[in-house]
């Protein structure tokens, strides 16, 4: 799902008076966990945690790389293990501009993709291209 995220949807004082508690921090846990206030809760929109899935996506991208370079042979062929970065990386990237909040203006102009995702494709494009070319290469002596 996603995490409620109560104090980007009620400041201090608005959560004291919905509550009549007041004492900032025990309205916020009174409206996260007493079910009187369930219709409060039911107001503030679920969020995904986006970077922690991007830092989660880039930490495999490097476990991918870092095993490809000490346990194969790909490292010998230039400018594999930079296109395969690039695919990889930038796909990631890719996939979780899906779950990110806009963070522009103009989404809807874009069509079906946020600017994140059509910024990506060029350099997941790249990378497909120099991953193409070292696969053609003989491998450096």
């Amino acid at each position: 799902m996603g995490i409620r995220f109560i104090q980007d949807k009620y400041t201090p004082g608005e959560a004291m008076r919905l509550t009549n508690i007041n004492n900032a921090t025990e309205a916020y846990k009174a409206i996260e966990s007493n079910p009187q206030f369930a219709p409060l809760l039911e107001n503030v929109i679920p969020k995904h945690p986006a970077q922690l899935y991007e830092a989660f996506g880039y930490i495999f991208v490097f476990l991918i790389l870092f095993f490809l370079y000490w346990k194969t042979n790909v490292r010998e062929k230039l400018g594999f293990l930079f296109g395969l970065f690039l695919v990889l990386l930038w796909t990631v990237r890719f996939i979780v501009e899906y779950v990110k909040e806009s963070q522009g203006g103009f989404e809807n102009e874009l069509g079906l993709f946020s600017t994140g995702q059509w910024l990506s494709i060029p350099f997941i494009i790249v990378g497909l291209i120099l991953l193409i070319r070292a696969k053609k290469q003989d491998p450096i002596a």
